[in-house]
């Protein structure tokens, strides 16, 4: 938790900075267009998703200056100055855990984004309006009221907000598309004209793929709609029921919350064994709220894929998703993939075949209605604990690969941090070293499947590094990524930091290490 804390005050510095460089610098497109490509990564891997779209809005704006498709009017520059601004305002609330964070809208600045790339005339000045008070206000009642209209209609049907919101974006998204292709084909027929074959291939290879983009989205948008309307008699003949969408062995299941008593996150190198058991030490917090009054439970864990036949080979997770579950006063932690959402949502019993399939109590409908199992939890906690010993650790031996360990070597605090994340995030073991001498000592002391490195660090630079790993014999083998502003000498691969992407960086060390 408290790296987690670090790593969120590291990123809003760095992005608050960036907010600074862009409003000082609003006429350098080139000199901010890397920093706001990588702010945005780290605003996705973090899931700070309005930064992350607010952000990519301003790259394509940037992208556009740099391409000299638009000019950076003065228009423009009160555009990126107010959508600075948002980000800052949004870095606040962040950091002050606000529940406004739910309710944040940032469509209108990315629309004016997109009507600023493709050239369309527009008010910047208007952005000022938004952060208004009394209209979020206003308009929070209007969806009180519309809400109360819905709720009228049946108590049973629900149709989310956040729901329609997405169809309403996409709408949005596929009109600035229109205006995107309509700039190309102005284009095309400019290059026609002038007979510049070259500029013509490039333009109809352009207006192809953003055709193939919008017709893609308008396919979305039916679907999603299509999945909100529904016969009013089917609705009316189930029932409403809330749970948790887990997958296990690439399959969706419910579990139903009145079982769950908490989820958490374990290490898997963290599990206790006592006699043949995988148990996780459970921490129930006092009523006085004091560390030192808190009781400790021993909760028997189990993977709910070892209830599953076929199980797929998969790389050990860095960190496991445990659903403490709790019936009759008994607990056990069931590991899964992963917890999609806590839902409310509509559920049909059993048919009549399978009422003798203990292990599932009923079916119930996702939001795109798919028919996903809700799995009866008194069952399968009767299950788990008739597995043997043996039985649970043949299911883990034919399951678990080996799990790559990772030396992150860089004298940036924030890059270790923000690197360390995404390879966690891909399930691998990292270890930092903040120079060449101290990556020696931490190389001596393990053995890492990969080092990724910079090259000019104090002490000892990335190039003495690498020649002092190729001269051990038990790292003659293990290969080494530079991630540098250039290559360095005997290193397997490069990524850059000037154009760094988080998914080169996971192709590049997933492809040398065979996963």
């Amino acid at each position: 938790m408290g790296q987690d804390i670090e790593i969120i005050r590291c990123y809003l510095a760095e992005t608050r900075r960036l907010c600074s460089e862009i409003k000082k610098n609003t006429a350098s497109p080139r000199k901010i267009l890397n920093f706001i490509r990588m702010t945005k990564d780290n605003s996705r891997m973090l899931s700070f998703m309005p930064i992350f779209n607010l952000l990519k809005a301003l790259e394509g704006v940037y992208t556009a200056a740099v391409d000299e498709r638009v000019l950076l009017r003065l228009n423009i520059e009160i555009l990126i100055g107010e959508v600075a601004d948002e980000v800052c305002r949004i870095c606040h609330l962040i950091e002050i855990k606000s529940p406004e964070l739910e309710e944040l809208d940032v469509r209108p600045y990315i629309m004016f984004c997109d009507k600023a790339v493709v050239g369309e005339i527009f008010d910047a000045e208007r952005l000022a309006g938004i952060k208004s008070p009394d209209k979020k206000v206003q308009s929070r009642e209007t969806e009180k009221e519309k809400d109360a209209d819905t709720k009228i209609v049946d108590s049973v049907i629900k149709i989310s907000s956040a729901e329609v919101a997405k169809i309403v974006n996409l709408h949005e998204e596929m009109i600035a598309r229109t205006y995107i292709i309509s700039n190309q084909i102005s284009i095309l027929k400019t290059s026609l004209a002038e007979n510049d074959m070259r500029a013509v291939r490039e333009a109809y290879k352009l207006i192809s793929n953003d055709s193939q983009t919008l017709q893609n989205s308008i396919m979305m948008s039916h679907e999603n709609f299509m999945s909100l309307v529904q016969d009013d008699e089917f609705l009316k003949n189930h029932q409403e029921y809330q749970g948790f969408f887990v997958t296990a062995n690439d399959e969706k299941y419910l579990i139903p919350s009145e079982y769950i008593f908490d989820v958490i996150c374990q290490s898997p190198l963290n599990y206790e064994t006592k006699q043949n058991q995988k148990i996780v030490r459970y921490v129930i917090e006092s009523e006085s709220g004091f560390d030192e009054d808190a009781e400790e439970e021993e909760i028997p864990v189990y993977s709910l894929s070892s209830l599953f036949p076929g199980q797929k080979t998969k790389s050990l997770n860095v960190m496991d998703t445990i659903l403490i579950v709790d019936y009759q006063s008994q607990r056990i932690g069931i590991i899964v993939d992963s917890v999609q959402k806590f839902v409310s949502l509509i559920k049909k019993n059993m048919p009549p075949a399978f009422k003798n399939f203990v292990p599932l109590v009923g079916l119930a409908f996702d939001e795109k209605y798919d028919m996903v199992p809700i799995l009866h939890v008194p069952e399968i906690m009767r299950r788990f604990r008739a597995l043997r010993g043996y039985d649970v650790k043949r299911f883990e031996a034919l399951t678990k690969k080996h799990i790559n360990r990772i030396l992150i070597v860089d004298d940036s605090d924030t890059t270790r941090q923000i690197t360390r994340t995404i390879l966690m995030a891909n399930n691998f073991i990292v270890d930092e070293a903040v120079d060449g001498i101290d990556a020696i000592e931490k190389i001596k002391q393990k053995q890492f499947d990969l080092v990724l490195c910079d090259d000019d660090m104090p002490r000892m630079n990335g190039e003495i590094l690498l020649d002092n790993i190729r001269r051990m014999e038990n790292y003659s083998g293990v290969p080494v990524v530079a991630m540098a502003d250039s290559n360095i000498a005997k290193a397997d691969a490069f990524v850059s930091k000037a154009e760094f992407k988080r998914d080169i960086l996971i192709g590049t060390v997933k492809k040398l290490l065979g996963e």
